[in-house]
């Protein structure tokens, strides 16, 4: 038998003149990592996308429109404000002759009555809740002008009842808090029994003055978050009493003039 020829190798293109030829197992090996590292990419884009969404948080089921926020809801009568309180409204009049009595039903809060009396004997005014509890609101003689608080801050609607005892034409006008004479400025005088509201509520602990330089009682009372009686005192009377911090009214019983003085 006859030997098998042996095939003829294709021939190459020789190399350029100054140049080297590359080696084929170079490019194969780029080609490979490109390959790899594009799937590297491609799987860790997968896992961030998957990750994502595990952690998204989801819509609560059956979720509506959300209503648009409002404000909060406007404050009932009796709620205190800063400036004041705001039952007693609108203003009324009362007025008599003599012995008399007045009710005022479904009052919430506390406000103020201003009374007057024409008269030469004695005027005696009280104040008593349907509750229970009974309030000396005025002990005078002869003529009068003056201005109280009147009501309770705790509890709900209740009926006051307001007896009179007179011998002469009286009149009693309730009206809101927020109708008190305002202490506006570093000084203020008056005379006799008298309500104050602040012009603001004070800030801090502040030290005022009070005088008093006639006859009979000289009360003093700061409100705020309490009541707090500051000076009790007969006769002429010079000295310094406590604003606190958040005073928004100052109650003042006298039978005479008197100047309160704040820095």
């Amino acid at each position: 038998m006859s030997p098998r020829p042996r095939p003829t190798p294709e021939p190459t293109m020789p190399p350029l003149p100054g140049t080297r030829p590359r080696p084929a197992s170079r490019r194969s090996g780029t080609a490979a990592v490109l390959v790899a590292v594009a799937g590297v990419t491609a799987v860790l884009v997968a896992g961030v996308a998957a990750l994502a969404l595990v952690l998204a948080p989801a819509a609560p089921p059956h979720a509506g429109p959300t209503s648009p926020y409002t404000g909060p809801a406007s404050p009932s009568p009796g709620v205190r404000f800063s400036t004041g309180w705001a039952p007693f409204a609108p203003l009324r009049t009362h007025q008599g002759q003599g012995p008399g009595v007045l009710t005022l039903t479904g009052v919430s809060g506390e406000g103020l009555i201003t009374l007057t009396h024409d008269g030469a004997g004695a005027f005696v005014v009280t104040a008593a809740a349907s509750d229970g509890g009974e309030r000396l609101l005025v002990d005078s003689t002869g003529r009068y002008t003056g201005t109280r608080l009147i009501g309770s801050r705790d509890g709900g609607p209740r009926d006051l009842t307001v007896r009179v005892q007179a011998d002469g034409a009286w009149t009693a006008i309730t009206k809101p808090l927020t109708q008190a004479q305002v202490w506006q400025g570093s000084t203020v005088q008056s005379q006799g029994d008298q309500v104050l509201r602040m012009d603001r509520p004070v800030g801090r602990h502040t030290t005022a003055r009070a005088t008093h330089p006639g006859a009979g009682i000289f009360v003093l009372d700061v409100l705020g978050d309490r009541t707090e009686q500051q000076v009790n005192a007969t006769g002429a009377y010079s000295g310094e009493f406590l604003l606190r911090t958040g005073t928004t009214f100052v109650d003042v019983r006298a039978q005479g003039a008197w100047t309160l003085t704040r820095p």
